[in-house]
């Protein structure tokens, strides 16, 4: 062919002209030809997800897929750390990774990893004896003597005995004598980055910026008044997230009324296992915009 002319495979051409073959594009003469881009397995992990969060007990099956680009004949081997349609691990809380590696028939080998975390929240009061549940106001009030342990995996961000004041401070820059309370802020679950507060009546066992995890002893209540309070709070100090919001009680004492932090606080903990506080006078209240809700049920750790 003295000129380019079609041929019965491709487009043949004189020296220096890119020829069409049924595979990749050559040339004459020391042009290299370009190679095709050779396939290999990819992997898509539906189950578990990078950087879901899943509460411990919870049942997730795991679910993966490994192709050639596109069409799954070629793939020799596609191997998750359980089988798809198998449970993942969520019996222990903390970061867990999953891992799927795809092999073709080529020998090309793919490996693809996602981390998830799993998170436990567990019954505060269920090593306290002789508990009484008590008023709902901040937060909700209880009597007994025993253990208080974290509800979660947290960080303490204040735990002092020196907060003693009048009732025209609690819960703002106080708590009543004798002055007790810790602060920690939630690190795993719904409730991540949300603060509680455990004030009166305890000897505390924790310290500022301590990690304690689920279930872990933070303080010890006694039996007496006051009674033992927990709640929302904001993690400025000793605001409850019901005295910055401006829903504490009415009149002399700031927890007149049953607020709807302590409201809320009390569907938590009674989720958990804990009895239930009692309402005293339920006002009109919202709580924050976008606040999480509880979880479907799965058995509590506590």
């Amino acid at each position: 062919m003295k000129r380019g002319v079609l041929g019965p495979v491709g487009l043949a051409a004189t020296a220096g002209v890119a020829m069409l073959g049924a595979v990749n594009v050559g040339s004459a003469e020391g042009v290299n030809p370009i190679a095709a881009t050779p396939a290999i397995p990819t992997i898509r992990i539906s189950a578990p997800l990078d950087g879901a969060s899943y509460q411990r007990g919870s049942r997730v099956l795991a679910r993966f897929r490994c192709s050639e680009n596109g069409p799954p004949a070629r793939i020799a081997t596609c191997t998750g750390t359980v089988a798809t349609g198998r449970a993942v691990n969520t019996t222990s809380d903390g970061t867990k990774s999953f891992t799927v590696t795809a092999t073709d028939t080529s020998g090309n080998t793919v490996t693809k990893t996602v981390h998830y975390s799993v998170w436990e929240y567990v019954n505060p009061l269920r090593a306290v004896g002789n508990l009484q549940a008590s008023r709902i106001d901040m937060g909700v009030d209880y009597s007994g003597a025993g253990p208080i342990l974290a509800l979660g995996r947290a960080k303490v961000t204040l735990a002092t005995d020196k907060l003693a004041g009048p009732e025209s401070c609690w819960g703002k820059t106080c708590v009543p004598p004798p002055g007790d309370m810790i602060v920690y802020r939630l690190l795993d679950g719904p409730y991540a980055g949300k603060y509680v507060y455990v004030c009166e009546h305890i000897t505390i066992s924790v310290k500022a910026g301590q990690t304690v995890r689920a279930g872990e002893v933070i303080a010890t209540l006694h039996q007496g008044s006051p009674n033992l309070e927990l709640g929302w709070a904001t993690g400025n100090g000793a605001y409850t997230l019901a005295a910055a919001r401006h829903h504490q009680g009415r009149g002399t004492d700031p927890g007149g009324w049953s607020s709807i932090e302590g409201r809320n606080f009390n569907a938590l903990l009674v989720w958990l296992g804990a009895p239930s506080g009692y309402v005293t006078t339920a006002p009109s209240q919202q709580m924050p915009k976008g606040w999480p809700t509880l979880p479907a049920r799965v058995k509590p750790g506590g």
